[in-house]
């Protein structure tokens, strides 16, 4: 009997020693840090040519967005998005360390929506994104 129990008990070891040679290591990827310029509301603001309402001049890191008013369009036009006049409601998200989704709707003279993803650079300069 002991013979029995001494064969189970290395095939469970086996087993398990297999196991965890075949998982890939997944802490190791956890582990890595991201790095991200930090980027304020109004820096972000002041490139999109847009003024942000009171209370948003913090720091804007992943997963955060900012809300204001058009006031220069040539700004937005450098960037991509063009066509749009002042006053427009601009929508800007940073969906990820190097990428910013902007959103921009206006009403007057006609109804429209323009969106666009840029990319922010090493020094937290905002530049169109090619497709």
């Amino acid at each position: 009997m002991s013979s029995t129990r001494r064969i189970i008990r290395l095939l469970g070891l086996a087993t398990c020693a297999g196991l965890a040679l075949a998982m890939p290591n997944v802490t190791v990827a956890q582990n890595v840090k991201q790095q991200s310029v930090q980027l304020t509301r109004n820096d972000v603001a002041d490139q999109l040519g847009a003024k942000v309402t009171s209370g948003q001049t913090e720091e804007l890191p992943v997963g955060s967005s900012l809300t204001g008013s058009l006031v220069d369009p040539a700004k937005l036009e450098k960037l991509g998005v063009s066509g749009m006049h002042q006053g427009a409601r601009v929508s800007a998200m940073r969906i990820a360390p190097d990428k910013l989704r902007v959103e921009v709707d206006e009403l007057e003279p006609t109804p429209q929506t323009k969106k666009a993803t840029l990319k922010i650079d090493d020094r937290g300069r905002l530049a169109a994104s090619t497709p």
